[in-house]
């Protein structure tokens, strides 16, 4: 007889140990269906995070190009800039020159 009862809780142990399996498991595959919803929001959030920052260096790229060229637009007028200067101060060099040889005669 008392093998029967040890048998028997053994068996009432196993049997709310399968229960609790059983509970366990639903949950967890509760908490998979949640994390798949998650996993498919992120996704899409890291889709929508691609797409601006390819339009981003889309902009960049545009913005480097233009600096770039406006770069090189200040220093041609910085070169016009100094070649008119020295050309002013040759012109004033030649009209006090001018002015001087016309004050000698």
């Amino acid at each position: 007889m008392k093998i029967l009862e040890v048998l028997e809780d053994r068996v009432n142990r196993l049997i709310n140990m399968s229960v609790d399996f059983a509970k366990k498991n639903k949950d967890l595959e509760k908490n998979i269906d949640v994390l798949k919803e998650e996993l498919t929001l992120v996704k899409a959030e890291n889709s929508k995070f691609a797409e601006d920052n390819a339009e981003l260096i889309t902009k960049l790229n545009s913005l480097e190009s233009l600096t770039q060229k406006d770069n090189k637009q200040l220093r041609d007028l910085n070169e016009e800039k100094s070649l008119a200067k020295l050309v002013v101060d040759d012109l004033i060099k030649s009209i006090d020159a001018l002015i001087e040889r016309e004050n000698e005669q």
